[in-house]
């Protein structure tokens, strides 16, 4: 294949364009810092020195980005050749003689002919073509690697470095589409075609309920509720055991504390006759005041314990035989009812707790 000088021209350029600049920065001139570029310069230096390349060459790159010459573009060339980017450095040489020529800088232009024109022989080249029906969308954009590749570069078989590459096609109200082409070393020559776009659809991804329209939804039946739950009737009858037994023990404790009652009173009558008692009958005072509390004490135990005896005999006849269907707030209520016995140091009765 023959090149002309503008088409070599016009090729290498557009491969310096992806190789020295982001997509971001093409459209803006590039700031000059030359103090800046001699620092990374002499940095990318060291890395060649000691044979790292990866490290030299976006050193070198950013060099001549922030301050253009020949002898940084020089250095380049020959880092990503040594690199293995033989596209990249085939494009920077031939720039290379371009600029030397116009520096005057025979001996710059020499070495860069000379390695241009070892390298070409051995290039790997990359040919990207559009279907027709992509092609003539409006605003259609096709780019290899982040570098867009404009309508006249389609079909032909660039330079390419060696490796991956990621070749993407988008179009105003079209999916993107995008593939990966691996190109070996050595004059390896791979070619990839944008298919048609596909147009471009709302996510499927969720399917969306169809509107209802002319029609009206259809009243769900309202689930049934469970049925109350069944209750026989044991508990309420050792309820009534429990009450009666409590009713039974006040009964007791009554019958005691009265039966005190009487006899020290009647003690305290017999050290007392008379109504009204010496200074030395001090004790029979004491049996007499004794006497009071203690009955107070079995009127009051008695009583409940009566009470508690009836509720007890109530709610033990009265439950039912059977198992049988009770609502939960009579459930609830008989849950929260209590009789509690209550038994102290001169005193005695019956509680009813309820919790609310």
């Amino acid at each position: 294949m023959s090149w002309t000088h503008a088409n070599k021209r016009s090729l290498v350029r557009a491969l310096l364009a992806g190789a020295l600049v982001s997509g971001a920065a093409h459209a803006q001139s590039p700031q000059r810092d030359p103090a800046l570029a001699e620092t990374l310069f002499q940095e990318a230096k060291g890395f060649m020195t000691s044979g790292d390349y990866a490290s030299a060459c976006p050193k070198l790159a950013e060099s001549y980005r922030l301050d253009p010459g020949t002898g940084t573009l020089t250095a380049l060339a020959t880092c990503h050749e040594q690199l293995g980017k033989n596209a990249t450095a085939w494009a920077e040489f031939i720039e290379l003689v371009s600029e030397a020529q116009r520096t005057g800088r025979a001996d710059r232009e020499k070495f860069a002919r000379q390695h241009a024109a070892t390298l070409e022989p051995g290039l790997s080249r990359l040919t990207i073509t559009v279907a027709p029906e992509t092609a003539a969308l409006a605003n259609v954009e096709v780019r290899r690697d982040k570098v867009v590749v404009g309508s006249a570069a389609w079909g032909v078989a660039s330079p390419v470095d060696p490796g991956d590459h990621v070749i993407e096609a988008t179009a105003p109200g079209k999916q993107s589409w995008s593939s990966h082409v691996n190109v070996g070393a050595s004059g390896d020559n791979e070619s990839v075609t944008v298919p048609k776009l596909e147009d471009a659809s709302e996510s499927t991804s969720g399917e969306a309920t169809p509107p209802m329209i002319g029609r009206t939804a259809e009243p769900k039946e309202p689930a049934e509720e469970p049925p109350p739950p069944l209750r026989s009737g044991n508990g309420q009858r050792a309820a009534g055991v429990v009450v009666g037994v409590a009713g039974l023990a006040s009964l007791g404790i009554g019958s005691v504390f009265g039966l005190e009652a009487v006899s020290k009173s009647n003690d305290a009558k017999q050290q007392c006759p008379m109504s009204m008692c010496p200074a030395a009958a001090a004790g029979a005072i004491q049996e007499n005041n004794t006497a009071k509390t203690d009955a107070l004490v079995a009127d009051v135990t008695l009583g409940a314990g009566l009470v508690a005896v009836g509720v007890g005999a109530y709610l033990l006849f009265s439950a039912p035989s059977g198992a049988k269907t009770v609502p939960a707030a009579d459930s609830a209520a008989e849950d929260r009812l209590r009789l509690v016995p209550l038994v102290g140091r001169g005193s005695a009765g019956l509680a009813v707790w309820a919790g609310f």
